[in-house]
């Protein structure tokens, strides 16, 4: 990348209730920015125009329900899909007015904010993610591993909040995109391949922190046998990025060895991911900077290596600027 071409200009497409608005938005736009996160948080789009003519907040005041979509890129490649959002919250401010529409990721519906309270008894992780899936009518997309559990309980949390905790104590990347419902091993995520290069000679500015303490090679997990009423202990290795000697100990529920490996995988995996943290920004805008994948880092000496995304915001004005903010962690040190 560091013999660059002259880059072509950015555009989008915005799509409202299945009808493409652009046209109708573009006099009156300000700027579109979509914020693409892996978990944790739903996506956003937010659409601002300017409205001295008072049209966004009289005849053309968007209704709550109403769908958005976007295309972004570049002029004569393919454009990045945002996926489909709902217009949850309308904002006016002013001198000089202006109207802010925000969408929110279509599958965070009301029923998946709405807290309740149910345990689950005799199944698998897997099972349990299908039956919440088929509550909230979406579809479960990844492998689930079968994972024995003899009860867990839903303590008035929201479906959002229990699943990314239950999926987060075995090691998988949990979120809703559209009407899909995503899981993901945090392994595979890791060991995916890199699909673009960035150099040092590409960036805008950058931060970078690596944290040399508390980076560990092993974590041993200490749980109560619930068969053998024993004390067991459950230790797992990982010393590919690892940086220091220390050891992670964990005193967790398990209710066998199975769900103590992975828990204590998952704890391992958490603490070397957040070794190594990125904030960057292209001097391009870049569609293909998007939460989920993969990309290596160059130019930055020992703070280079594979790095994954996990939020990352395209913001495109009426000018035709186009900015890529990034949020990272470093996967693979280099060498």
């Amino acid at each position: 990348m560091k013999n660059k071409e002259p880059v072509p200009h950015p555009v989008f497409k915005v799509v409202m209730n299945g009808k493409d608005v652009t046209a109708v938005l573009s006099p009156y736009l300000l700027s579109v920015k979509y914020t693409d996160f892996e978990e944790g948080e739903a996506d956003t789009l937010d659409i601002t125009v300017e409205d001295t003519d008072g049209k966004f907040r009289g005849p053309w005041y968007p209704v709550k329900g109403q769908t958005l979509e976007m295309e972004f890129g570049y002029d004569g490649q393919q454009l990045h899909k945002t996926g489909l959002f709902e217009i949850d919250d309308i904002v006016g401010q002013g001198p000089p007015d202006v109207v802010v529409i925000r969408g929110i990721a279509a599958g965070v519906k009301h029923q998946f904010r709405t807290r309740q309270g149910k345990a689950y008894d005799n199944t698998t992780l897997a099972a349990i993610a299908q039956q919440v899936a088929r509550r909230l009518k979406l579809k479960l997309v990844g492998k689930v591993e079968p994972i024995q559990i003899a009860r867990v309980t839903q303590i008035n949390e929201t479906d959002l909040t229990f699943l990314r905790r239950l999926s987060g104590e075995y090691g998988y990347a949990f979120s809703v995109k559209g009407a899909m419902m995503v899981f993901v091993k945090r392994t595979d995520l890791r060991n995916s391949k890199p699909i673009l290069s960035i150099d040092r000679t590409d960036l805008a500015n950058y931060h970078v922190r690596d944290k040399i303490m508390g980076v560990a090679t092993s974590a041993q997990v200490s749980y109560h046998d619930p068969k053998t009423k024993l004390l067991k202990h459950y230790r797992v290795q990982d010393t590919r990025r690892a940086t220091s000697g220390d050891v992670i100990k964990l005193n967790v529920r398990a209710e066998s060895d199975a769900q103590a490996k992975a828990k204590a995988n998952a704890a391992l995996e958490k603490a070397n991911e957040d070794a190594t943290q990125l904030e960057l920004t292209p001097t391009d805008g870049n569609p293909m900077l998007v939460a989920g994948i993969n990309f290596d880092l160059t130019g930055l000496g020992k703070f280079g290596g594979t790095f994954h995304v996990i939020k990352s915001t395209h913001d495109i004005d009426r000018s035709g600027a186009y900015k890529t903010d990034v949020e990272a962690k470093r996967v693979l040190i280099n060498g």
